[in-house]
């Protein structure tokens, strides 16, 4: 249910009918706007974004998409003319229409022969598929629609999102859904905005409409979308009468007797388990040294990285206990989180599962009594008086991490009395870092050559690895010869290697060799250049003055550069002064020195800056103006230069 209704203004727009006559009646004030109602400025409006949900059926979902949008300025056609309809694996688009209403009544059909089937997108080697059409003979002024069928095998509207708010200013938004006629009766949930309430309607649709929706803009480093903009969750429960505690007590209890069958350990697990921890003394060691064993020797068939074809994956037999995935060497995910419990277990731990929310989706909230928002499920140990948290199952987890977006969260641990709730762990900024190191040589005409080694560990080497994965090794090197040149214009690259990148817990390493012409720049008998070369040229993080939202950082990280810099024979420094530095309470550090060797021949230049210790991630916008003074100086501070003068003007 992720893939349903993306924030792209160029989605779900369209209809069910393909007929001419079934459009709707375009009223004369439509055509007579010629300035934006909703948000004064915008380049276009939506007149309305209508969308009609079919629950009714349990063998999938069908949309309907409709939506009128009038055109204000030359930006504003060239954003919304053209349109992508993402049709993802198990999704059909039909019946896609089109057409262009001129101010003085004429109208321009889209052409079926104006409609392809095109690759919209390609992200880690995922090719995303859909189709893709230009109105024709938009103009400013015009106004535009489209409308198409959707049709989702095997999809029910279950914990649907309903997105009232998009990326361009919206009259009116309805959705119209049919629920399922179940057990259970269908419930809403609003975000960002006040739930306007579902009017019945005929045929067993219900309605939900907002008006003068403003556009939602986004902003770098912000939290959540779904944190922010207006949306609303449908989905069908029991309509529960328990206060938020009695809730989660309730739920923890169920889990504990629900999962302890499956991570309860056998002979076999029992066996494996003593081979695993013989001559280990520390208990995280142990802890280690099985989830190493389950991420290493089991294979999960679920993950994206599995070689098997589908065909080979059903040959999988089910998996009924711990035994049966250690027997096999193979499981989906939660059946390698059950082993490493059962593993846990036999090793004289308690392990449980437990519950935790993804803050890279939202941010969890007890009172929301559904578990919709904390889905996640992590093996908890109890280590001396404090739970760690595991997760076997999840690729290039190095020793106690865990995905980012399930760090420092509330979790909820199953318990035969009542739920625990407890936060999970953490990485401080050393754990997350880029070490980057580089030995060169600077010629008097200002070309600067060498060796690179750039070493990545935790969130930002696992990052590293997944992006790797799918890229030959030519496509690795083109990559990275690509950003180079971005950043440094003429830079080739030579010799270049990666290490490591499939080691699920050694860090990310990559060589290269480098030559940037040009890098220094001579100014009569002077010559300068930027010793910071990982930082030169980089854009500044924040530019905008003012912000609409919170900033949020993902994790904390930190940097660490060593540059080793020969100088051209027949100069020396000019009396180098190094940047001071800066020094932030509770959440990071960045220092700078500038050195010589003894004989003066070279110059290390050392970097050093951490963000967000203590896991002080988010900062509101009344603190923008000074966090933006931070990051300000430090790249002002990378951007300093160091002189060289001729030897023989030194005398």
């Amino acid at each position: 249910m992720r893939y349903l209704l993306t924030s792209l203004c160029v989605l779900f727009i369209g209809s069910t009918r393909a007929a001419a006559d079934n459009w709707r009646p375009v009223d004369p004030s439509e055509r007579a706007q010629s300035t934006a109602k909703v948000e004064p400025g915008a380049d276009a409006e939506a007149i309305f974004w209508d969308i009609r949900i079919d629950d009714s059926d349990r063998g999938g979902l069908t949309l309907n998409h409709y939506v009128r949008i009038k055109i204000f300025t030359n930006l504003g056609r060239e954003k919304y003319a053209t349109v992508e309809i993402e049709e993802f694996p198990g999704h059909r688009i039909t019946d896609i229409a089109g057409r262009t209403l001129k101010p003085d009544g004429g109208i321009v059909e889209l052409k079926k022969d104006g409609i392809f089937d095109r690759d919209l997108a390609k992200t880690r080697g995922a090719k995303v598929k859909g189709k893709a059409f230009t109105l024709p003979n938009v103009e400013v002024g015009d106004i535009i629609e489209y409308r198409y069928q959707e049709h989702r095998d095997n999809e029910a509207a279950e914990y649907m999102r309903l997105y009232f708010q998009r990326d361009l200013p919206i009259w009116q938004v309805t959705y119209h859904i049919k629920p399922f006629r179940g057990p259970y009766g269908m419930q809403g949930m609003a975000f960002g905005f006040k739930q306007p309430p579902f009017v019945k309607e005929r045929d067993g649709y219900y309605s939900s409409t907002a008006t003068n929706m403003p556009a939602f803009h986004e902003e770098p480093d912000m939290p959540p979308i779904d944190q922010l903009r207006a949306w609303q969750l449908i989905y069908y429960q029991p309509f529960s009468k328990d206060d938020p505690d009695t809730f989660w007590k309730r739920i923890g209890r169920e889990d504990y007797q629900s999962y302890k069958p499956y991570i309860s350990p056998d002979s076999a697990v029992k066996r494996t388990a003593a081979e695993l921890v013989a001559g280990i003394d520390k208990p995280e060691d142990k802890l280690y040294a099985l989830d190493l064993f389950c991420r290493t020797k089991i294979e999960n068939i679920s993950a994206s990285s599995s070689q098997r074809t589908a065909a080979q994956k059903a040959a999988v037999k089910e998996n009924h206990s711990p035994g049966d995935t250690l027997k096999q060497k193979a499981g989906r995910g939660m059946d390698i989180d059950f082993l490493f419990a059962a593993l846990a277990n036999a090793a004289g731990f308690d392990a449980r599962i437990a519950l935790i929310p993804d803050r890279g989706d939202m941010f969890f909230d007890k009172s929301m009594t559904t578990l919709y928002f904390i889905s996640g499920r992590d093996v908890a140990v109890k280590v001396d008086d404090k739970w760690l948290f595991f997760d076997p199952a999840t690729r290039y987890l190095e020793n106690g991490m865990l995905r980012w977006q399930e760090e420092g969260q509330a979790a909820l641990v199953s318990d035969p009395k009542e739920g625990i709730w407890t936060h999970t762990q953490h990485l401080e900024p050393p754990r997350t870092a880029r070490q980057r190191r580089a030995n060169f040589k600077l010629l008097d005409d200002g070309t600067l050559e060498g060796s690179v080694q750039l070493t990545y560990t935790g969130h930002i080497g696992r990052e590293q690895k997944l992006d790797l994965e799918d890229k030959t090794a030519a496509q690795q090197e083109e990559e990275w010869k690509k950003s180079l040149q971005e950043r440094l214009g003429t830079a080739e690259i030579s010799s270049f290697s990666v290490e490591q990148a499939t080691d699920p817990m050694k860090p990310v390493v990559v060589k290269y060799n480098v030559t940037v012409p040009g890098y220094g720049m001579r100014t009569g008998k002077r010559l300068l250049f930027q010793p910071a070369f990982f930082e030169k040229n980089l854009p500044a993080r924040f530019t905008e003055s003012k912000r609409r939202w919170s900033v949020y950082f993902a994790y904390p990280w930190s940097e660490d550069d060593e540059v080793s810099i020969e100088l051209p024979e027949g100069w020396e420094l000019d009396q180098p002064i190094a940047p001071g530095g800066n020094s932030i309470p509770n959440m990071g550090e960045y220092k700078v020195a500038v050195g010589k060797t003894r004989d003066g021949r070279k110059i290390v230049y050392h970097r050093n800056f951490d963000w967000g210790r203590n896991l002080n991630l988010l900062q509101p916008v009344a603190a923008y103006p000074a966090l933006k003074q931070v990051f300000d100086s430090v790249q002002q501070q990378d951007n300093f230069t160091l002189t060289l003068k001729a030897a023989a003007d030194a005398h």
